[in-house]
C-alpha cells in the first residue's frame, strides 16, 4: 500500500479494499474493480443467505430490510400491535437491478436467477384484482406483501389496498426476460388503474384494478392544461406511467404504448410558462384534495394557501416552483432521461423534455452565486423569503419559503443529461452545482483539463455516479480517478459488516440502497462494459402507511432506516 498516507480515511479505505481482495495486488486490482466487485459479491451471497423469505411460508421473495446486527428482518408495526415482516417489491427494484448486473460481470448465473425466481414468484402470487385483468401488484408506496402472514397488507384503516407508484421505474428489463406475458399485464393494467380520462389523460397517483377495456385505443383530445380533474396529477406518478408504456413500446415495437407515453410527457410540458420554460409539477386541478389537516376545504391546495397573496398571477399547484420541497424533483427528469436513453431515436420527445426543462432551471431559477434555486411561480414571481399567512397543505402559518441549495443528486441529473444531449449549457450547470459544492471545477467544457477537490470526508454514491457521467461524456482520466477514490470511501464509510448503509451508526440496511448499484457502474466502467449493467435510475424507495400508535401514517425511511446506533 506504499503512496497512502498512514491513518488517512483513504489508507482505510485502501485496507479494507485489501482485506475485500484477499490480499492479491492493489494495484492490479483496482485497475480491474476487485475491491468493489468482491464487496459487491459478499454482500449479494449474504442478501441470498439472510435477505429471503423465510417468515410465514417461505418463498423466493426478498425482505425489504435487515438489521445489520442481528440480521433480523425489517417489520412493521399496526396500531393493534401486530408486526409483520416487510417485503415490498417496489422498493427492492434497484436490488434486482443489482442481482442482475452481478450476474453480467461475474459471470455467475445465482445471482441474476434469484432475482428472476422472485418476480416471477411474484407474478404469480401478489397480484390483486379479477383475472379478466390480470390485477395489480401489491407493490408501491402504501401496499406491500405481509411476509409473516404471506398476504398483501395496505392501512389497515380503511383506505386498503391502495396501488402508487412514484419514480419507482421498475427493472422492466429483468420482468420481460422473467414473464413477457404476465410484465405486458402490469403495465398495462398499470395505466387502466390510474387513468380517470383517456381523452385528457386526467389521472390519479392511486389506482384500483379496473377492467382493460380499450386501453392504448382511447380517444385523446388533450386540451388546456390545468383543467378541474378528478385526479391529482402529480409528476412523480406521471413519470412512471409514461416510463412504463415506453418500455413496453421498447420490448415488442409496437407503437400504441409509446404513443401515449409521449403524451402524458408532453402533458407537463404543456404547463410550461411561456415567459419562463418552467412547467408544472402538475397538469390538472383537483376539485377534492384537501386543502386543510381536517378536510374540511377542498379544492387546489396552492390557490387556498396562496393566491390572495399573489393578485395578478395565476397560482395553482402546477405553477410553484419548486411544488413541495426546497428543491426541484430529480426523480420525473430522471425518468425522462432514462427513457430516452432506453428508447434511443424513439426517445427524442423525452429527451428534449428533460433538457428544455434542466435549461429553464438554470436560467429562470438557479442563483449561480449560493448555488441555489429559488421559489417562485412559473411566471418567474419570486417567493423567497414568502412567509405563509394561513395553515395549509404546503405548511404551517410562518412558513418561511427559502431556496434549497442543489447537491449530489442534481450533479448526477445535469451530467447525466449533459452526456445524452451534449448541451453546452447543461454542461455549464453542472459545473456550476460542483463549484458550488467545493468539488472542485470539472472544466469550462468536456473538452477542458477538470481541477477536482472531492474532500475525503464525501463518500456520496449520486456523486460518484456524477463522476462516472462525466468521464462517459470526456474520457478524462481525473472523473474515473474521482470515482475511484469514492467507491474506496464507500467501502470505507458505508459497509459495515459486508452490508451497505448510509453510515457507519445506522441500524438498518434498505437491501436495494444506492452505494451498491454505484459500486456496481464504477466495476462496469473500469472493466470497459459501462452499458452493460442495468441503469442506475436514482429512485427513492418508500413506505407510507399508519405504524403502531402513532396519529396518521408515518415513512419507512424515517420510521426505520434513519435510526443509528
Amino acid at each position: 500500500m506504499k503512496g497512502f498516507a498512514s491513518g488517512s480515511v483513504w489508507a482505510c479505505a485502501v485496507g479494507i479494499a485489501w482485506a475485500v481482495c484477499g490480499g492479491e495486488a492493489l494495484t492490479v486490482a483496482v485497475a480491474s474493480g476487485e475491491p468493489y466487485l468482491g464487496a459487491l459479491r459478499k454482500y449479494a451471497d449474504q442478501v441470498l443467505e439472510h435477505g429471503r423469505d423465510h417468515y410465514g411460508n417461505p418463498t423466493p421473495l426478498f425482505v425489504d430490510g435487515l438489521d445489520v446486527e442481528t440480521r433480523k428482518p425489517v417489520t412493521w408495526k399496526w396500531a393493534n400491535g401486530r408486526e409483520w415482516v416487510l417485503c415490498n417489491l417496489a422498493n427492492q427494484q434497484g436490488l434486482f437491478r443489482l442481482l442482475d448486473g452481478l450476474t453480467e460481470l461475474s459471470g455467475e448465473p445465482r445471482y441474476r436467477d434469484a432475482a428472476m425466481e422472485a418476480l416471477r414468484y411474484a407474478f404469480a402470487h401478489l397480484r390483486f384484482g379479477t383475472r379478466d385483468n390480470g390485477g395489480l401488484l401489491a407493490w408501491g408506496g402504501h401496499l406491500a406483501y405481509d411476509a409473516t402472514s404471506d398476504v398483501p397488507s395496505g392501512n389497515p384503516g380503511g383506505t386498503g389496498r391502495i396501488h402508487e407508484l412514484k419514480t419507482v421505474f421498475p427493472h422492466y428489463d429483468l420482468m420481460w426476460r422473467a414473464d413477457p406475458v404476465a410484465t405486458r399485464q402490469v403495465i398495462e393494467n398499470l395505466w387502466t388503474a390510474h387513468v380517470l380520462d383517456w381523452g385528457t389523460l386526467d389521472f390519479n397517483r392511486h389506482g384500483n384494478p379496473t377492467p382493460r377495456g380499450r386501453l392504448w385505443s382511447h380517444e385523446y383530445r388533450g386540451g388546456d392544461v390545468f383543467f378541474w380533474g378528478k385526479g391529482l396529477t402529480f409528476h412523480n406518478a406521471g413519470s412512471d406511467f409514461y416510463f412504463a408504456a415506453g418500455m413496453l413500446a421498447r420490448f415488442d415495437a409496437a407503437p400504441e404504448p409509446l404513443v401515449w407515453a409521449r403524451r402524458l410527457s408532453e402533458r407537463y410540458a404543456e404547463t410550461r410558462d411561456p415567459k419562463t420554460g418552467l412547467e408544472g409539477f402538475q397538469f390538472s386541478q383537483c376539485a377534492t384534495a384537501w386543502c386543510d389537516d381536517a378536510g374540511k376545504i377542498l379544492g387546489d391546495r396552492a390557490q387556498y394557501q396562496y393566491a390572495e397573496d399573489f393578485p395578478g398571477h395565476r397560482v395553482v399547484e402546477g405553477t410553484l416552483f419548486p411544488c413541495y420541497d426546497d428543491l426541484p424533483a430529480v426523480g420525473p427528469q430522471a425518468g425522462r432521461l432514462l427513457l430516452a436513453e432506453a428508447l434511443g431515436d424513439r426517445g427524442d420527445a423525452f429527451l428534449r423534455h428533460a433538457v428544455d426543462q434542466l435549461t429553464a432551471w438554470g436560467k429562470i431559477a438557479y442563483r449561480r452565486e449560493d448555488n441555489a434555486f429559488v421559489p417562485m411561480l412559473t411566471d418567474g414571481t419570486p417567493m423567497e423569503g414568502y412567509v405563509c399567512r394561513k395553515d395549509g397543505y404546503f405548511g404551517p402559518k410562518g412558513r418561511v419559503l427559502k431556496a434549497g441549495h442543489p447537491g449530489a443528486e442534481h450533479l448526477w441529473l445535469y451530467a447525466f443529461a449533459a452526456r445524452l444531449s451534449r448541451d453546452p449549457f447543461l454542461w455549464e450547470m453542472a459545473r456550476n452545482i460542483a463549484r458550488g459544492n467545493g468539488w472542485g471545477d470539472i472544466g469550462a467544457s468536456p473538452g477542458a483539463t477538470p481541477s477536482l477537490q472531492v474532500p475525503e470526508s464525501t463518500s456520496h454514491p449520486h456523486l460518484l455516479m456524477a463522476m462516472l457521467e462525466l468521464h462517459r461524456r470526456t474520457g478524462a482520466p481525473a472523473f474515473l480517478a474521482s470515482a475511484e477514490s469514492l467507491g474506496l470511501r464507500i467501502l470505507s464509510d458505508r459497509v459495515v459488516q459486508g452490508w451497505f448503509v448510509p453510515s457507519r451508526r445506522h441500524v438498518y440496511t434498505r437491501l436495494a440502497n444506492d452505494e451498491s448499484e454505484a459500486l456496481l457502474h464504477l466495476v462496469a466502467t473500469l472493466r470497459g462494459r459501462a452499458g452493460a449493467v442495468p441503469a442506475f435510475t436514482g429512485a427513492e424507495p418508500f413506505f407510507h402507511a399508519e405504524y403502531g400508535s402513532s396519529s396518521g401514517r408515518v415513512y419507512d425511511t424515517q420510521q426505520i432506516y434513519a435510526r443509528t446506533r
